[in-house]
């Protein structure tokens, strides 16, 4: 039986240079889908630049590291009994792959390692514990005689669910603060990888009721990193690596705006052509043209903006009080004075769905209304996180009215689905399939790189809103009446 430690009762010990062998592993995912954009495993990799700092040698293995062409590969999952695994919502079948490298080949990759003395396995989403128990029952097995550590956002969020289920020595909750501002180490990798993650920061003030970012960070406090230290990493891994692509992973980059901006400001003062992305967002009440031009000089060439709902009162229900559609167009026009330009990729708007309670019709008028002023619609199906306001409410029905375990909580499987049903009896999957559909077709409608306004008072957009008064499907049907008013948000 393992146990949960903390930062507070673990320390890791210093030893002589290549004393001590710790080998890493990024496990594979089972799962419908993947996107495999700037999925480095940051947390694992900053272990890492701790552990060779404590005199230990590393053995690492990311299996899900791309290729070439920056994909991972799949293979259909297989259950015992050799059939392949699926989840059926309503009449919608979806097939579940394994994504990254086979059991074959890292077992292959593990029997050419010396046996370590301890081995350290992230786990991500709370939705994959699967593939990580599965990776712990393999490093059991070939070094029976290694101290196994579990760290992570799954463990972090679920340490009891963890420590019942995967049989790891050590199931290690919260983050080791000595590491949580190293740079990730990226010459475990055999080849350069084409990006990095960074962060400026770590912590947000607020507590919306879907986010799980105070049980991981420990509270709300903010800390941030040094512009020094942060400057110095972008620099050695431009000049090692040769790596021009950062990502700003955070919590919330601009709640110290200031820092942010001097970060941005030694950007630009370096002169390094870089790349740069956020693809978490920006509060949108924090931008302004100013900001965003820094931005923009400093290299980045997309924002993406957290519309995620038009409606005012459920902003207010998900304890979203910083977010207002007024702040989202502020930012956007701010975005578009900056020299981002609309209705193409370099301008981007979040859009939640698949909450309790939610009615489609708000979330078709939000996807329009996205559509109409920013072009480019992403949408987010929302997953119930263990620790969040969402899950302790519904936690009863999720996991004993339905029986369901984590694995089964994955947005992508609607889990709220029948919980809907109950108020809007004729809700199906498919409903769900065919309002990612109309993003995807709202998004990839673009003429000589710029996207069609399905929304606006031309033809073609007319057009379109005669179409959906004529869709028998009533979440439709009820949306394609407002829109109007949703494009004015003058009932908000």
């Amino acid at each position: 039986m393992g146990t949960i430690l903390t930062d507070d009762n673990y320390s890791i010990q210093a030893y002589p240079p290549g004393a001590r062998h710790a080998l890493l592993i990024n496990p594979p995912v089972y799962d419908a889908q993947y996107w495999a954009r700037w999925s480095q495993p940051a947390g694992l990799l900053r272990i890492a630049t701790l552990l060779k700092k404590k005199g230990y040698y590393i053995d690492f293995v990311d299996c899900m590291e791309t290729d070439d062409r920056g994909i991972v590969s799949k293979t259909r999952r297989y259950n015992t009994n050799g059939k392949p695994t699926s989840v059926m919502r309503d009449n919608i079948t979806k097939p579940i792959y394994h994504f990254g490298l086979s059991w074959q080949e890292l077992e292959r990759r593990l029997n050419s390692i010396q046996a370590p003395d301890e081995v350290w396995i992230t786990s991500i989403m709370t939705y994959w514990w699967e593939s990580t128990r599965d990776v712990v029952a393999l490093t059991k097995c070939l070094f029976p005689k290694a101290t196994v550590l579990v760290g992570g956002i799954y463990p972090t969020l679920a340490p009891e669910h963890a420590l019942e289920n995967l049989g790891a020595d050590i199931i290690f909750k919260g983050e080791i603060r000595e590491a949580s501002q190293l740079p990730t180490d990226l010459s475990l990798y055999s080849k350069s990888p084409s990006y990095a993650i960074l962060a400026t920061s770590r912590g947000c003030p607020w507590d919306c009721v879907y986010c799980a970012a105070r049980t991981l960070n420990g509270g709300a406090k903010v800390r941030t990193r040094t512009t020094q230290d942060i400057l110095e990493e972008i620099r050695y891994k431009y000049e090692h690596f040769g790596i021009r692509r950062f990502g700003f992973y955070e919590d919330n980059a601009l709640i110290n705006r200031e820092h942010f901006i001097e970060v941005m400001e030694s950007i630009v003062a370096s002169r390094l052509p870089l790349d740069l992305y956020a693809p978490e967002g920006f509060e949108t009440r924090l931008l302004d043209e100013d900001l965003l031009r820094l931005m923009k000089t400093a290299g980045f060439e997309k924002v993406h903006l957290p519309l995620e709902t038009v409606r005012t009162d459920i902003n207010r229900q998900w304890n979203r009080r910083h977010a207002s559609t007024s702040s989202f167009e502020y930012a956007l026009d701010s975005a578009i004075r900056a020299g981002f330009r609309p209705h193409t990729q370099e301008i981007n708007a979040f859009v939640l769905f698949g909450l309790p309670d939610e009615q489609l019709e708000d979330v078709v008028d939000s996807t329009l209304y996205a559509h109409h002023m920013v072009g480019s619609v992403i949408p987010m199906l929302f997953s119930p996180v263990p620790s969040t306001h969402v899950f302790r409410k519904h936690s009863d029905y999720l996991l004993k009215e339905m029986g369901w375990d984590l694995q089964n909580l994955n947005g992508k499987f609607l889990p709220f689905l029948e919980y809907n049903q109950r108020n809007n009896p004729e809700l199906c999957a498919s409903d769900y399939l065919e309002l990612e559909g109309l993003m995807s077709v709202l998004n990839e409608g673009k003429v000589l790189s710029r996207a069609v306004d399905l929304c606006d008072d031309g033809v073609v957009g007319q057009a379109f809103v005669d179409t959906l008064h004529k869709k028998k499907s009533n979440f439709v049907k009820d949306a394609s009446s407002n829109i109007a008013e949703s494009l004015s948000l003058s009932q908000y």
